[in-house]
């Protein structure tokens, strides 16, 4: 079940919509690394501070080698969560299954294209230096023929002439290329 759980989660949806190999790697490594831990603390003679500590040792762990999206977070938690709940022992198969089909329902929902896609998030290099906040907004507003929701300066170089923004953007026509 753990194993159809996870393809499904990161072959079906994860890989699918954001294209990141090296993600569905560590989902599915984490993924089964895991339910093979829950199930010798379940079934072995294992004290419970062996359980705890593992789950100390992932949160230490922390993904350090770059910085994820939420969405890829979001993906990441869903592959452990699902090698938890199908390597734990729950009175029955059907109680595994419903919460295993749980966890890979909620982002094949929403995470769906069609859902919540009003805003996008873009990050803009600006090669001059531009420190108007509505000088910005119209920039932004021109490149994405949407309207900036929110603007955030992230840097202004003066040396390099560089600017560099993040803008939520309403209502995207084009994406900039």
């Amino acid at each position: 079940m753990d194993i159809v759980a996870i393809a499904v989660l990161a072959l079906g949806l994860s890989f699918r919509r954001h294209g990141r190999r090296d993600l569905v790697v560590l989902q599915v490594v984490f993924n089964i690394g895991l339910f093979a831990a829950v199930v010798v603390i379940a079934e072995g003679d294992v004290a419970a501070a062996v359980g705890f500590g593992l789950f100390a040792v992932l949160s230490i762990i922390r993904l350090r080698a770059e910085t994820l999206a939420n969405a890829d977070i979001a993906y990441f938690f869903a592959a452990i969560v699902l090698g938890l709940v199908t390597a734990v022992d729950l009175g029955g198969v059907h109680g595994n299954a419903a919460l295993a089909a749980l966890v890979v329902a909620a982002p094949a929902v929403i995470d769906h294209p069609r859902m919540l896609r009003q805003h996008e998030r873009i990050e803009f290099t600006f090669e001059h230096v531009v420190t108007d906040r509505d000088a910005v907004r119209r920039l932004v507003d021109e490149r994405t023929g949407g309207h900036a929701v929110t603007i955030e300066l992230l840097e202004v170089d003066y040396v390099r002439e560089v600017t560099r923004v993040r803008a939520l953007v309403a209502a995207i026509a084009a994406r900039p290329t």
